[in-house]
């Protein structure tokens, strides 16, 4: 879901007007024109990319008082 917060919101509106009695009736609400992202990358470029980015944070730190 790439809009979660909107289904949250909804989510919530609609348990408080009754719309869904419990939370467990929404174990299958979001299926319609479901996405699955499956990750392609592998596990050592993966981390490789990570360890870049937390440099990346790192080194960012601290520019914005």
């Amino acid at each position: 879901m790439l809009e979660t917060t909107a289904l949250s919101a909804a989510i919530a509106a609609g348990l408080r007007i009754g719309v869904w009695k419990c939370v467990d009736e929404l174990f299958n609400v979001n299926e319609t024109g479901l996405t699955r992202f499956v990750p392609e990358m592998s596990s050592p470029e993966r981390d490789k990319k990570f360890t870049r980015w937390e440099k990346a944070v790192k080194m960012c730190r601290g520019w914005s008082s």
